[in-house]
């Protein structure tokens, strides 16, 4: 076993000449081959091996200030770079010509990653719900309740246990359909969307999740847009929540099959 592996954090187009800290305090450095380069650092193999990592990434204490100095060099990179693409906590190459053999083997993906997030930042917009949506605008309910107003007391009483199925029904229509929505309308303003899988056992279930690549020369527009569609599913009904901007960590990544 070595004294020490790399710890890969993110590719650029090419090395930037700043200083910058990475996990356990190490200078990061660069591996470069034609056209990229490899933001790396070195790490204590006895920590970062393949069974050890499994094991400490279950500790909290030792998990986060490790997790944070990741995000804090994937976020100086993006601060200072023009195109970043990060990579995900814990991808450790044996040494720097491993990292070198994978920007060669995978130079044409990278640089296809690297073009779709230039110029660009990530964003995570998710929808909640706060509380059943009215269906007071659905013609079939309309239709309905115009219906239970006209008809007898004994007709009304069996058509109120309809409406009542048919609200329920409408409002979960509602539900699926709003997602659907603010992703088609966030569409027209950014490069790119992916719709997050939802939690199941959420106490709040989002009816959405989606990270987003937003041109950072267009993010006003994008804003804007938000707050129509805040406008469109207002609280205290719905709540949109937005972060970001953020590294294009979803839009990143390397390509299967990494060491």
């Amino acid at each position: 076993m070595t004294d020490s592996l790399v710890y890969f954090y993110a590719v650029l187009g090419a090395p930037l000449d700043a200083p910058i800290v990475g996990i356990d305090n190490q200078p990061v450095r660069w591996v470069t081959a034609p056209g990229l380069a490899a933001a790396v650092s070195d790490v204590p193999s006895q920590d970062f091996e393949e069974e050890p990592l499994n094991d400490h990434v279950r500790d909290m204490s030792w998990l986060g200030p490790r997790a944070v100095a990741h995000q804090d060099v994937n976020a100086r990179l993006f601060e200072l770079a023009e195109a970043v693409v990060p990579l995900a906590f814990g991808t450790v190459f044996r040494d720097d010509e491993r990292v070198h053999q994978t920007l060669v083997e995978r130079s044409a993906v990278l640089n296809a990653q690297l073009e779709l997030v230039r110029g660009c930042a990530e964003w995570v917009a998710a929808l909640h719900l706060l509380r059943e949506p009215a269906v007071d605008d659905s013609p079939a309910v309309q239709a309905l309740r115009a219906e239970v107003e006209r008809s007898s007391p004994g007709r009304a009483h069996l058509l109120r246990r309809q409406l009542a199925i048919l609200e329920r029904d409408e409002a979960k229509r509602v539900q699926a359909e709003a997602g659907g929505l603010v992703v088609d309308a966030l569409r027209a303003v950014v490069v790119d969307v992916f719709r997050e899988p939802l939690p199941g056992d959420a106490v709040e279930r989002p009816l959405l999740r989606a990270s987003l690549l937003v041109r950072r020369d267009a993010e006003a527009e994008f804003l804007d847009e938000v707050d129509r569609l805040r406008g469109r599913w207002p609280e205290p009904t719905y709540r949109l929540l937005l972060t970001g901007p953020w590294p294009p960590y979803r839009f990143g990544g390397l390509p299967a099959d990494d060491d």
